[in-house]
């Protein structure tokens, strides 16, 4: 048979333990509030629209309409022109670039635009004193460093990541851009090999490092 304090003593365990379960119940459930559990993203979906998309994974199947239909395969292939005379960036540093509208008009002032509706747009923007509002195509996200100058004073050409331009409209993304592409590419391109001879395997072995990318 028990005596009073005892059987208090037990009663009072009881409780502190009854409003233990109930203290910690309550902060795991202020817990899950704060961090309901379930899928996350990285970042709010309402931030993105169709000017604002970073460019990976799976190519469009139809090219992104452009507020100006550029035609690039008849400025490459009939008037000869070469890349980097509108993305004279890609040479000098990271972003290739878009040329702004006094580049264009350059040429096109020159140009009559009769019956060229595509052209009168380019016209207008200019006297407007408006850059054009180009939707981007190729676009990494901000974690990724990428240099365009790295690459093309390496030999790489153009097309090996933006596919046959010089014979496209309106520009449009063939490759993935995902990572694995990425690394495929350090791991097998010649040029690697002729740019470093003897050193190319250890370059080789630099370019698989995380830093390399993801500064």
């Amino acid at each position: 048979m028990r005596t009073l304090p005892g059987t208090l003593l037990v009663l009072g365990l009881t409780v502190v333990t009854g409003l233990s379960g109930c203290a910690t119940q309550a902060a795991e459930d202020a817990q899950e509030e704060l961090f309901p559990l379930g899928s996350k993203e990285l970042l709010p979906p309402e931030l993105f629209d169709d000017k604002l998309r970073v460019a990976v994974g799976e190519p469009e199947r139809v090219p992104l309409e452009q507020p100006i239909a550029f035609v690039h395969n008849r400025h490459v292939q009939t008037l000869g022109m070469d890349c980097q005379y509108c993305h004279s960036g890609a040479r000098k540093g990271i972003h290739a670039g878009v040329p702004p509208t006094q580049v264009c008009m350059g040429c096109h002032k020159m140009v009559d635009t009769t019956d060229r509706p595509e052209l009168e747009k380019l016209k207008g923007y200019y006297e407007r004193n408006e850059e054009i509002p180009w939707v981007k195509v190729h676009d990494l996200p901000d974690f990724v460093n990428f240099s365009h100058k790295r690459h093309v004073l390496g030999g790489v050409e153009c097309q090996e990541c933006h596919g046959p331009v010089q014979e496209m409209t309106v520009g449009q993304r063939v490759s993935s851009l995902k990572m694995g592409w990425c690394l495929d590419c350090h791991a097998t391109h010649p040029n690697i090999d002729e740019n470093y001879g003897a050193k190319a395997e250890l370059r080789r072995s630099e370019l698989k490092d995380c830093y390399t990318c993801h500064k």
